[in-house]
């Protein structure tokens, strides 16, 4: 038998196999599997040192067979290949030991060749020492948790941003409360005076019902990294949200980029929508996400007139919407990698919002496109199904 480590990949669509194996072979030792029962006599007779699975089959599921395999085969390093959609019980799988690492289709060769080298890797540690393959197994598990807490500091990083400039707003208008106190007491106030008594009363309960959301936004995601590390299970049944609160969130939480960008913020759709399956956190996420990238983009173009439109129109079974701008657009190459974890145009970006939108819109059942244009801009379109109908 061949000394070379052997790569277990599971698919069960045959053109799947065709290409992985065509991409690797010259590289890798390759053996395909049709199905998890096929995949589980293979681990049973050959000595296999990475497995790769999908994470969609009907015999057996990507997670069953991983189970299976950590159990019969603990020193096998396992790997699946996923969609957006099926991100996070990866993730929490990950979390549990389940997998080393998760690949989201469609994968790109380079980096497929560099984490199976990786795979191999730590594979051949483990015959040296157990120890040091569990502990470089835990650091590649930490690793991957630090990629979700970073996306969530991420996430709050815009809300903060709300709560400073409303809170810069409510210390402005601190001034004016010695004006209440006096008006109160019934002197005579001159026109600048109950001009700032006015602002004052006009403008608090806008900032308060802001500053409210931005913080309880906050708290649902600190909360949900929480639940996240713990291995606590997420309820069953998603939530049914009603957009419209959340985009007019999203826009006002922007505003701040709107005003260093000069342009306009704007919603264009219904007065009233169906409620969406997806919990509003999550919801909140994805619209203040693409709002401030947009925003950012017309930032980069510096121009006066530019313009930010979220669109929304209700569908037979799903709510479709669009966040348009004619900020500074992508070419074709970096329109390709948008989207991958830690890809950023932004010198002080992140690369984990669209990444993370992507995710939480898969979750939710719904799909996720973008399309731009270098010099022209950019349209981010995404769907949501419609909520269960009361």
């Amino acid at each position: 038998m061949s000394a070379e480590p052997l790569v277990l990949y599971v698919d069960d669509e045959r053109p799947n196999r065709i290409v992985f194996e065509q991409s690797l072979a010259s590289r890798f030792r390759i053996r395909t599997a049709a199905g998890g029962a096929e995949a589980l006599a293979i681990l049973a007779t050959e000595e296999v040192a990475v497995l790769v699975t999908d994470q969609r089959m009907p015999d057996m599921t990507g997670d069953e067979l991983l189970r299976i395999a950590k159990d019969r085969h603990p020193e096998v390093i396992r790997v699946v290949i996923t969609a957006y959609a099926d991100v996070e019980p990866i993730l929490a799988a990950i979390n549990e030991g389940l997998v080393a690492r998760y690949v989201i289709k469609p994968w790109d060769r380079a980096e497929l060749e560099q984490l199976l080298r990786w795979a191999i890797g730590a594979w051949q540690l483990a015959r040296e020492s157990a120890g040091l393959q569990r502990r470089l197994l835990e650091n590649e598990r930490l690793a991957t948790l630090g990629s979700i807490a970073g996306a969530v500091v991420h996430d709050l990083s815009q809300p903060l941003i709300g709560l400073v400039m409303n809170g810069e707003r409510l210390v402005e208008m601190s001034d004016a409360v010695p004006l209440v106190r006096r008006a109160i007491a019934g002197e005579a106030l001159g026109p600048s005076q109950r001009n700032a008594i006015t602002t004052l009363l006009d403008d608090l309960a806008e900032i308060a019902f802001e500053l409210r959301d931005s913080v309880e936004h906050m708290r649902k995601l600190t909360g949900s990294l929480s639940q996240f590390l713990r291995q606590s299970p997420r309820s069953g049944a998603l939530s049914a949200t009603d957009p419209l609160p959340v985009i007019r969130q999203a826009l006002a939480v922007c505003q701040d980029i709107a005003v260093r960008a000069r342009c306009q913020l704007s919603y264009d759709g219904p007065s009233e929508l169906p409620r969406v399956r997806i919990g509003v956190t999550e919801f909140t996420q994805v619209m203040i996400n693409l709002v401030a990238n947009a925003a950012q983009a017309l930032l980069a173009r510096d121009r006066s007139d530019g313009f930010v439109h979220v669109l929304a129109r209700a569908e037979d079974q799903v709510v479709r919407f669009e966040v348009k701008d004619d900020g500074t657009g992508m070419s074709p190459e970096t329109l390709a990698r948008i989207g991958t974890p830690f890809f950023t145009t932004r010198a002080e970006g992140t690369g984990l919002g669209v990444a993370q939108c992507h995710r939480l819109v898969g979750a939710a059942g719904g799909t996720f496109r973008v399309d731009s244009e270098l010099g022209v801009g950019t349209t981010v379109s995404f769907t949501i199904p419609r909520a269960e109908r009361e």
